[in-house]
C-alpha cells in the first residue's frame, strides 16, 4: 500500500481536506518534516483570518516544496499565484476542484481517547473524555483546550483529577 509521503512524490499538487480541528495542518507539518529531514528544499506558509498575504520574497524555485496551511483563507487572487509552484501541498476545509486530494481527515472518538491517554497518564474517564468531545462537535483542537482548562483549573481547586 502506496504511503501518504509516496503519494505526495507522485502528486505534484496535492489537497489535505477536512473540517476544523481534525488534524489538516498537523499532517501537513508531519510531511513537511519528513521532507527537511530528508534534506529537500521546503518552504512553509500558514494562513488564517489574521494572515492573508503572501510574502514579499514568495519565489517559486524548481526544486521546493510549498506548504500552504490555511490556503482558503487567501483571495481568490493570491491562491492562485501559489498555484505557480512546481510542487504544492495545501490544507483547506472543502476540497479545491481539479486538485488531487492527498488525504481527507475525519475526528474520531476512539482517535481522541487514544491521544488523551498518550499525552496524559491521568487521563479522564472514556464517559468524560466523551463528554469532552461531543461538547467539541468532534474538533479535536477545541476539546483538547477544554481539556487543558480543566487541568489547569486542577491545581487551583483542589481536586487533581480532569473529570
Amino acid at each position: 500500500m502506496e504511503t501518504l509521503l509516496e503519494k505526495t512524490h507522485r502528486l505534484p499538487i496535492c489537497q489535505i481536506t477536512g473540517p476544523h480541528g481534525s488534524g489538516k495542518s498537523t499532517l501537513l507539518l508531519w510531511l513537511l518534516k519528513r521532507y527537511e529531514e530528508s534534506g529537500d528544499n521546503v518552504r512553509f506558509l500558514g494562513f488564517n483570518d489574521q494572515h492573508r498575504k503572501l510574502p514579499g520574497d514568495l519565489t517559486f524555485p524548481k526544486d521546493q516544496i510549498l506548504f500552504a496551511d490555511g490556503f482558503e483563507q487567501l483571495p481568490l487572487f493570491r491562491q492562485l499565484w501559489l498555484f505557480r509552484a512546481k510542487r504544492l501541498i495545501l490544507t483547506c476545509h472543502r476540497s479545491i476542484r481539479f486538485v488531487p486530494i492527498l488525504y481527507r481527515t475525519q475526528p474520531q472518538f476512539l482517535v481522541f481517547v487514544r491521544l488523551v491517554r498518550q499525552l496524559a497518564s491521568d487521563a479522564p474517564e472514556e464517559s468524560v473524555l466523551r463528554g469532552v468531545y461531543e461538547r467539541s462537535g468532534g474538533n479535536f483542537r477545541n476539546a483538547f483546550f477544554e481539556l487543558y482548562d480543566r487541568w489547569e483549573q486542577r491545581g487551583t481547586s483542589g481536586d487533581n483529577s480532569l473529570t
